[in-house]
C-alpha cells in the first residue's frame, strides 16, 4: 500500500473517526451540515443586525455588529501554552487520583 492509497482511504473515514480525530490533535472534523449551520446562522444575525441599524432612528444608538458564530472546529488564535503552575496542578491532581486509586485497589484486595 502505497502513502498516497493510505491517505485516500483516511480521507474517506467517516469525519468522527477516531483516526480522523486523532490527526486532529483531538479535535473532531465538523460534518459538513455544521459548517453550512454556521454559516447560515451568521449570514441571519448580519442581515438582522443591517435592518436594525437602517431602521434606528437615532444614528447614536446604533446596534453593535454581532459577534460571528464560534467555530469550535477551527483552532483558536488565543490558544496559549499552558503555564508551569496550571501544569504543576494539574500533575499533582493526577497524582492524587492515582494515590485514590491505589488505596481503593489496596482496600479490595485486603
Amino acid at each position: 500500500m502505497t502513502w498516497r492509497e493510505l491517505s485516500s482511504y483516511v480521507q474517506g473515514l467517516p469525519p468522527h473517526a477516531r483516526v480522523r480525530t486523532a490527526l486532529r490533535e483531538g479535535r473532531e472534523e465538523p460534518t459538513g451540515e455544521q459548517v453550512l449551520l454556521a454559516d447560515v446562522f451568521d449570514m441571519l444575525q448580519h442581515v438582522n443586525w443591517t435592518l436594525q441599524a437602517v431602521n434606528v432612528s437615532d444614528k447614536s444608538k446604533t446596534p453593535k455588529p454581532p459577534k460571528p458564530y464560534p467555530r469550535w472546529w477551527l483552532a483558536s488564535t488565543s490558544s496559549k501554552a499552558p503555564d508551569a503552575q496550571r501544569l504543576e496542578r494539574l500533575e499533582r491532581a493526577r497524582e492524587r487520583a492515582r494515590d485514590r486509586k491505589r488505596q481503593i485497589q489496596e482496600g479490595a484486595i485486603a
